[in-house]
């Protein structure tokens, strides 16, 4: 796919740092999100920029003044759809899996939370879990820093913990213990991230770019580039045979 016009200025982009998504490392800018839109760029034939801002708050008020043109990994929530463009397609979802052992992976299952009945739960204390999970009368056992909680797995002190999938994916997979840990197929909780577009942009022909970035993600998906770059940073594609911001 290539752009039918040449832009007359590059595409700004603005992203709060967060590995594995997007972050900066001797400085190169890196992650998932970077490397995904990087290819959708190259393959829309558009140049860009992208900074990073600590504050999300920030990145929202330059997308409101026209200062920004699309921003990375963002929720869907009803307030900010007056001033930002949210496209169809979504190749992150942030969700919290159940991590278990690799040697438990055909006897611990979950479809309900009684499946996990009689087994000894790690959650993290001033967690903010759901209140289902919460009242669902499971055997928890609370553990004062979430960094603790693989090594409690993997020492057998607990047999399942939810974790953000795919931050603990990445950690693990630095850490060499990606091997060793499953994830139940059925996340605690997960919820799409988009890449969004500024309604101000001044940006040439920004009304068409959803849509051509729909497609071109839809192309990538397709053509396994996605899946690539996922496994790149953590290891496994997020829920392939274990699917699991601002």
């Amino acid at each position: 796919m290539q752009a039918a016009t040449v832009s007359a200025r590059d595409l700004v982009v603005l992203a709060t740092p967060e590995e594995p998504y997007k972050f900066v490392q001797n400085g190169v800018s890196k992650g998932i999100d970077v490397e995904v839109l990087d290819e959708v760029m190259r393959r829309l034939g558009l140049s860009y920029s992208l900074a990073f801002v600590d504050s999300g708050t920030r990145i929202q008020q330059e997308a409101r003044a026209g200062r920004a043109d699309m921003l990375l990994l963002f929720s869907k929530k009803q307030d900010r759809m007056e001033y930002l463009v949210y496209p169809q397609e979504s190749y992150i979802d942030i969700s919290w899996s159940f991590f278990i052992r690799a040697e438990d992976a055909g006897s611990i299952h979950f479809e309900n939370y009684n499946d996990l009945k009689g087994l000894q739960i790690g959650i993290t204390q001033d967690f903010s879990y759901t209140p289902e999970f919460l009242a669902s009368g499971l055997n928890f056992q609370t553990i004062a820093s979430n960094k603790l909680q693989i090594g409690m797995l993997l020492a057998k002190r607990v047999d399942a913990v939810p974790m953000n999938t795919i931050s603990t994916l990445y950690e693990e997979k630095k850490a060499g213990r990606l091997d060793k840990l499953a994830t139940l197929p059925l996340p605690l909780i997960t919820k799409p991230y988009y890449n969004v577009f500024a309604k101000a942009s001044t940006f040439p022909e920004i009304e068409s770019l959803p849509e051509r970035y729909d497609a071109t993600i839809r192309e990538m998906q397709t053509d396994g580039t996605l899946d690539a770059i996922l496994v790149k940073y953590l290891g496994r594609r997020p829920g392939g045979d274990h699917r699991g911001g601002s």
